[in-house]
């Protein structure tokens, strides 16, 4: 079964953290894990910029500092991620 990929888009990082749950939502979930962590651990050290204390009360504004917090987490090199990519490079060649 083919998984559906999600872009690290704002606009998807929104949708999959704020937006309602439904089976879709789930599915999505299952089939982007790594976006997904990223999600959790972002929200657990996460300050909104309105001082919002709660998800509910985020601005337009605090949900696209949110969604650029991911990014910053997804594309942030680890050395693991690093590991990851050169083991994957060797095993191509």
């Amino acid at each position: 079964m083919a998984h559906h990929r999600l872009k690290a888009t704002s606009n998807n990082i929104n949708n999959l953290w704020f937006g309602a749950d439904t089976p879709i939502r789930q599915y999505k979930i299952k089939s982007n894990p790594e976006l997904w962590e990223a999600c959790q651990r972002i929200s657990r050290v996460f300050k909104a910029p309105s001082g919002a204390s709660a998800a509910e009360y985020y601005t337009k504004s605090d949900r696209a500092a949110f969604a650029r917090a991911v990014q910053q987490k997804l594309y942030q090199p680890t050395a693991s991620r690093q590991a990851h990519y050169y083991c994957r490079q060797l095993e191509a060649a």
